[in-house]
């Protein structure tokens, strides 16, 4: 299921060595609608990282996040 965005930012930014890439910070409606998915994307040549977190407790047990989507777990 597709997530309802409620905040997007993106940042240009520079890394040791003269590395420049991008920061990447979405927050979704979680699919109850009581909490936050946090999506924290990290794409900088030498230090690229994604991390992705639900604050609720109840879709943390129900559904796996990805980039914008939940789906149910087996």
């Amino acid at each position: 299921m597709q997530l309802k965005v409620i905040n997007e930012e993106s940042h240009v930014v520079g890394a040791a060595g003269g590395n420049w890439g991008d920061t990447t910070n979405i927050v979704y409606e979680c699919p109850c609608g009581k909490g936050k998915v946090y999506y924290e994307h990290d794409d900088i040549p030498g230090y690229r990282n994604r991390n992705i977190s639900c604050d609720c407790d109840d879709c943390n047990q129900k559904y796996d996040f990805g980039k914008g989507m939940a789906t149910p777990k087996k």
